[in-house]
C-alpha cells in the first residue's frame, strides 16, 4: 500500500484525534505523501492539534484506506503525519478508536485462573507477575460490556483473561478481566496492510472479549468516552 499512498493527492478527509478532551475532529485536504509521510492542508488555520499527537486520516466510506499515524510537524494550518498503518476503513457510523482506550491483557490458564483472577480484582498485582501481558494493536472497537482488537494468536475462545484498563483522560489503571468470545483471522485484505515502522507483530486475528469482571469507574469512564467521541463526530 505504499503505492497507494504516494498517489495520494488533493484527497479530502478528517483528522482525528479521539484521545484528546474534547476530542478533535478537521476537515482537511492530504496534498501529497512520501516516504510514509502525509502533507496535510487544514480547511481552519486555527487547530489544537499539537505535534506528538496520535491521529487517523480518515477519506470516508468512498475510500479504501484510513491511515493512523502520529502529528510530527504543524506549521499554521499545515500539518505533516507519519504513518504508521494503513488499514480499511470500519463499515459502521462510529469508527473504531485509536489511541484513547490503552488495553494490556493476560491470557490464564490452569487450575489456579480463578484465583488469581480473584486477587488480581481485589487489587493485587501479585498475579500479574507470573504470566506474559500482551498490548493488542490500539485500533479497537468497545462498548461497556467489551473490547473487540486485533492481536496475533495468542488465545482461544473461552480463555479468561486479566485486563490491565485506562481510559482517556483518566490516568488511573483499572483491573479488570474478560472472557474470549470470538477469534477470527483477519480477511486477506485487513492483512494487506502497510506497516511503516515495520513491526514484526503486525495482527493476524480479530478478538472479541466480554467483560466479566468490571469495576464502576471504568464502565463509566468508557461510556463517558463513547458519548464524547459520538458528540464530537456529530458535530463535523
Amino acid at each position: 500500500m505504499a503505492d497507494t499512498l504516494s498517489n495520494l493527492s488533493n484527497v479530502p478527509v478528517e483528522v482525528l484525534c479521539l484521545s484528546s478532551t474534547p476530542p478533535l475532529i478537521e476537515k482537511a485536504r492530504i496534498t501529497c505523501c512520501e516516504s510514509g509521510v502525509c502533507e496535510v492542508l487544514l480547511d481552519k488555520s486555527e487547530t489544537a492539534l499539537q505535534a506528538g499527537m496520535q491521529v487517523v486520516l480518515n477519506s470516508g466510506p468512498d475510500n479504501t484506506l484510513r491511515i493512523m499515524g502520529v502529528v510530527v510537524e504543524m506549521a499554521g494550518s499545515r500539518m505533516r503525519v507519519k504513518s504508521k498503518r494503513v488499514v480499511r476503513p470500519d463499515k459502521r457510523s462510529f469508527p473504531r478508536i485509536y489511541g484513547g482506550v490503552h488495553v494490556r491483557y493476560q491470557v490464564l490458564s490452569g487450575p489456579e485462573s480463578e484465583a488469581r483472577a480473584a486477587k488480581w480484582l481485589a487489587g493485587n498485582d501479585g498475579p500479574a507477575s507470573k504470566g506474559t501481558w500482551w498490548e493488542p494493536d490500539p485500533f479497537m472497537d468497545f462498548s461497556g460490556s467489551g473490547l473487540k482488537f486485533q492481536d496475533q494468536l495468542r488465545c482461544k475462545v473461552h480463555d479468561l483473561l486479566l485486563l490491565d484498563l485506562q481510559v482517556a483522560p483518566h490516568k488511573d489503571h483499572w483491573h479488570a478481566t474478560a472472557r474470549v468470545v470470538r477469534v477470527e483471522p483477519l480477511p486477506p485484505d485487513d492483512l494487506d496492510v502497510q506497516d511503516m515502522e515495520q513491526q514484526k507483530d503486525v495482527p493476524t486475528h480479530q478478538i472479541a472479549v466480554h467483560f466479566e469482571e468490571l469495576p464502576q469507574k471504568a464502565r463509566e469512564a468508557l461510556a463517558d468516552f463513547t458519548l464524547r467521541i459520538q458528540n464530537a463526530l456529530l458535530r463535523v
